[in-house]
């Protein structure tokens, strides 16, 4: 099953119009043709299935017959995340985190981080694909924020770090998953300072252990967020 991507500003009444590189994928390498059935979301909750109206050269004009409204998953999964330096392994990371659910993405240069910058459209694609893939409804943001104290200073959420050194390999988190919302936190290679996981357990945060193994940023990514859904 194939899903597509329109974003609310694409959609009038009961018409959605996808546009660019989602039209051409549908109408050029899916085949699709005008009378076809056709499921498309709005990132914000909403799917729509609809027929195939019109099919130009950069756009796809799509007839809406049912609409569904999907709630979000509880808790509310943050992901707050050190820049990784290897762009592959960062959104391999976002790919990840979007298929595990998590509702926002936040990274953050943290002492150990090498690398400060990251193409912000590439994240964006690539969390619209994984989106897509495991047939989701919601697109979660993704911002990029100076350091980790300006990302504690900005949650209200119950805050979990990653931490290697911890004699307890073995945790539950189902005390866990009766929170609102949850910031995760993980270090990028290298891991947190000291200074910065004092500065988390300043904020009301939890230290918490993925296992015995010293795990990739990106594998940890996967193994933190898999605990809650």
């Amino acid at each position: 099953m194939n899903i597509f991507y329109a974003p609310p500003e694409q959609i009038f009444g009961n018409i959605i119009e996808l546009k660019g590189q989602e039209a051409r994928h549908a109408s050029k390498a899916l085949r699709y043709s005008e009378g076809d059935d056709i499921v498309v979301v709005d990132g914000k909750g909403s799917r729509y299935e609809g027929i195939v109206q019109i099919i130009e050269k950069d756009s796809l004009r799509v007839e809406i017959r049912k609409s569904k409204e999907i709630e979000k998953s509880a808790p509310r999964l943050i992901l707050g995340l050190g820049i990784i330096k290897k762009r592959d392994r960062l959104e391999f990371a976002i790919e990840k985190a979007v298929e595990l659910g998590v509702a926002e993405i936040i990274l953050f240069k943290s002492e150990h981080t090498v690398k400060q910058n990251v193409r912000m459209d590439r994240l964006e694609s690539t969390a619209i694909s994984a989106m897509k893939q495991s047939l989701q409804a919601w697109l979660p943001s993704i911002k990029v924020v100076s350091d980790l104290n300006h990302l504690l200073a900005q949650s209200d959420a119950k805050i979990l770090v990653a931490h290697e050194k911890i004699e307890d390999n073995n945790p539950s988190f189902e005390q866990y998953k009766v929170e609102k919302n949850l910031l995760l936190l993980i270090g990028p290679e290298g891991g947190f300072s000291e200074e910065e996981i004092s500065q988390v357990l300043e904020a009301g945060g939890e230290k918490i252990s993925l296992g015995k193994h010293r795990l990739r940023a990106e594998t940890a990514v996967v193994t933190f967020l898999s605990q809650f859904i």
